[in-house]
């Protein structure tokens, strides 16, 4: 079983897409690409204030505005929290995303996630940061993922959909989907 921090190496036998088979357990092969999930510290802390504070990015992540001071609280108060799980994502060893679980209520969850590194856009890696997070889910027994997207935010809606995602209704800018996780 894979866990936070481990960097996984496999040699497959036959081509493997990332995108297929990921909602089945048994089928789960988890090909970090390079990425892992890191303990959240106060060096993502700093990486995520630059990566919220570019526009495009702050948009399409659907984060509102907020002080530097408003983030610094939040993460103060992140160790005694038990409904909001959260990781900085690595590829090849340096920070450039974070990544998590809100709204732990088991068995749902609420995901959230997003390469803030720019350079590593359109990679093909949104696949494997939904099956980290995902096994993440697994482990603490949640069994039903949820999440908002913005409506314009095409890539993503893609990425979900073909990892097993479904839609579940909008609010006008913001599609809703979810997905139940095979144990």
């Amino acid at each position: 079983m894979a866990h936070a921090g481990e960097n996984i190496k496999l040699v497959l036998a036959k081509p493997f897409h990332p995108c297929e088979g990921l909602d089945r357990a048994k089928d789960l092969i988890l090909v970090t690409a390079g990425l892992r999930l890191v303990p959240y510290d106060r060096d993502y802390l700093d990486r995520s204030w630059e990566w919220l504070s570019d526009p495009q990015t702050r948009a399409l992540t659907l984060t509102p505005a907020f002080r530097r001071e408003d983030q610094q609280a939040f993460f103060e108060r992140l160790p005694g929290r038990t409904d909001y799980l959260i990781w900085g994502v690595e590829h090849d060893g340096r920070p450039v995303g974070a990544a998590g679980l809100k709204q732990v209520a088991a068995p749902k969850a609420e995901y959230w996630g997003y390469l803030g590194d720019k350079s590593l856009w359109g990679r093909k890696l949104g696949p494997v940061l939904l099956a980290l997070v995902e096994e993440q889910a697994r482990e603490r027994g949640l069994t039903d993922l949820f999440l908002r997207v913005a409506r314009d935010n095409e890539r993503a809606i893609r990425l979900y959909l073909r990892t097993g995602w479904a839609d579940a209704g909008d609010d006008g800018e913001v599609l809703h989907m979810t997905k139940t996780l095979a144990p």
